[in-house]
């Protein structure tokens, strides 16, 4: 099997469309999306209409979608006005579908989920030797594909160390270890903030126990132009091209 994992796509429709197109020509079997679907950019229910008609596609709740739903938790300024607006534009099917999203999913020995897998609606950022030592202590799945933090890694426990190793801007290929539990994190399709625009996001191949990390343009200035044009905060647009 050939599972596209992705995640934080945030109502970025030029990202997520690039992204499917380039997941075209990889041969997947089916779609993985780790949530934060809308939040940021200018086009929610466009995203979240064209997600919902994917096949073989699972979702994991992301703390953007929970607010849209509930409340804007632990957010800043302009993440606030993001979903504030957002609430207003969702239609009913897709706050529905919001509602419906998973926390977690487990698949054999992988665990799927937005951030941290232990207290998950706290939103953890993964990145942290704090926060990465609780998630493998807490979690026993041999493999875990997180998002959350927009930056793409690659972390293996190994003893009672961890090796975590930030993905360069190009293609790479991480072979899944023999013993060693890792975690994975796809980064961000619509928001990418490790210096590189382009949208994120991994492959598992779990017959060739092989994770591949992809990079993919997109029409960032469009996104851009919809976010001013649609009344959102200025910075919003701004850091799409910065890739921060």
């Amino acid at each position: 099997m050939r599972v596209a994992v992705f995640s934080d796509v945030h109502a970025n429709l030029e990202a997520l469309e690039a992204f499917f197109e380039h997941a075209a020509g990889r041969q997947i079997d089916s779609f993985m999306c780790l949530g934060d679907i809308v939040g940021y950019c200018a086009d929610p229910n466009a995203c979240i209409e064209l997600l919902r008609s994917v096949e073989n596609i699972g979702f994991i709740l992301g703390n953007h979608d929970h607010a849209a739903v509930s409340q804007a938790y632990c957010m800043g300024g302009d993440a606030r006005r993001a979903i504030q607006w957002t609430k207003a534009k969702l239609t009913d099917s897709n706050l529905e579908f919001l509602k419906s999203m998973e926390i977690s999913r487990k698949w054999g020995d992988v665990l799927y989920c937005h951030a941290n897998p232990y207290r998950p609606l706290e939103w953890y950022y993964v990145e942290e030797r704090e926060y990465i030592a609780r998630s493998f202590a807490r979690c026993k799945a041999k493999i875990l594909f997180i998002g959350h933090t927009h930056v793409a890694a690659a972390i293996t426990r190994k003893n009672f160390f961890c090796i975590y190793i930030r993905m360069p801007q190009d293609h790479m290929v991480v072979p899944v270890a023999e013993l060693n539990r890792q975690i994975f994190n796809c980064g961000s399709v619509g928001q990418p903030r490790d210096g590189d625009p382009r949208a994120s996001y991994l492959v598992y191949d779990s017959d060739r126990n092989l994770v591949e990390f992809y990079r993919v343009a997109y029409d960032i200035d469009k996104a851009a132009a919809k976010i001013l044009s649609a009344g959102l905060p200025e910075s919003l647009a701004l850091r799409l091209a910065e890739g921060l």
